[in-house]
């Protein structure tokens, strides 16, 4: 008798740990399925001829990066459901569950294959980075990973890590890149379709204008940003710089017409002799709207303007919002 219950409890314990397994598979069994096609809805922008500083050159490629995540039914909060790294958008195929509702969340860095860093896996650094277990920097795959655990981290996040001319890889909480950022949200597929991304163009633009400057150099700290020098041989240096905004997690939709953010700007005169004139100090932000090109005029001469004058430029691709500085009362000087 007791030789006949060993058997039994061998297999009613294996049944046991059979139907325990949290080791489940990735993604669990699917329903009926459909293909969807992402078609890329692009609003216009600076002509890329006027990407800002002196980037690392390389093979243009756009980069893409796309999360996907299933609608719970009861409300609850969305479940991670596939992503992809794609430099080809016409590659963007993906199967969905018919009748399930989800969220499609989208950026794009114009160039992205040049400008963004990579890290020691091949992969790209931020915004492209694979979280979540064994999560590493994220390689171009041109097609949809079914995942549960991993995703894209920081897809509605200013801050990207950029190749620098002649110097090492830096992340910046306002890169000086282009970026688009979309979501398409509540889409319940019923059959084979298509479907477009809204992508809107989350970045303004920057410009100094010094007015006769003959000495020294002008140096625009901006934070989150690197640092800008314009000086007499290269005046127009910082023209229409275009900058991706920070928008911290906390941030209203950074897709919005009228989205604007608070900019710490510092701009300094360093003179010839030592003299140092602070048009603008670091601890008094600017805001600067999406799509906005915000001009300052530096004077430089001996008589500057009496106050301060903003200007708004408008035209169907970026706005200029001009401000000239009044020259400090002043001077400061430091000792050498």
């Amino acid at each position: 008798m007791k030789n006949n219950l060993f058997p039994a409890f061998i297999l009613a314990m294996s049944v046991f740990f059979i139907s325990c397994r949290t080791d489940k598979p990735d993604p669990l069994p699917q329903g009926p399925t459909c293909s969807v096609r992402l078609k890329i809805d692009r609003e216009r922008m600076l002509d890329e001829n006027d990407e800002p500083l002196a980037m690392v050159k390389g093979t243009p490629h756009d980069l893409y990066a796309v999360q996907v995540y299933r609608k719970s039914s009861l409300g609850g909060k969305d479940g991670k459901y596939a992503y992809g790294i794609f430099d080809n958008e016409n590659d963007m195929n993906l199967e969905l569950e018919t009748g399930n509702t989800y969220k499609i969340e989208m950026t794009m860095v114009p160039d992205g294959a040049s400008l963004i860093a990579k890290g020691e896996n091949g992969g790209y650094q931020e915004p492209f980075v694979i979280g979540g277990a064994g999560g590493a920097p994220g390689k171009t795959t041109n097609r949809f990973i079914s995942s549960t655990v991993q995703y894209i981290e920081k897809l509605n996040s200013g801050y990207a890590v950029i190749n620098q001319e002649d110097d090492e890889p830096t992340g910046y909480n306002r890169p000086p890149i282009s970026r688009f950022y979309g979501v398409a949200d509540n889409f319940t597929p019923t059959g084979d379709t298509e479907l477009a991304i809204d992508l809107k163009w989350v970045c303004f633009g920057l410009t100094v204008v010094p007015q006769d400057l003959t000495e020294g150099r002008i140096e625009i700290e901006m934070r989150g940003a690197p640092l800008l020098t314009v000086t007499p041989d290269a005046p127009d240096a910082v023209t229409k710089k275009i900058f991706t905004f920070e928008h911290s997690l906390n941030s209203d939709d950074w897709t919005a017409d009228d989205y604007s953010e608070d900019i710490p700007i510092a701009i300094t005169w360093f003179k010839s002799d030592g003299t140092r004139i602070v048009f603008r100090d670091i601890a008094t932000p600017t805001s600067i709207k999406r799509k906005v090109n915000k001009i300052f005029s530096i004077p430089c001469g001996n008589d500057g303007p009496a106050g301060n004058i903003a200007i708004n430029k408008e035209d169907e691709i970026l706005v200029d919002d001009e401000e000239i500085i009044a020259r400090p009362q002043k001077n400061v000087i430091f000792a050498r």
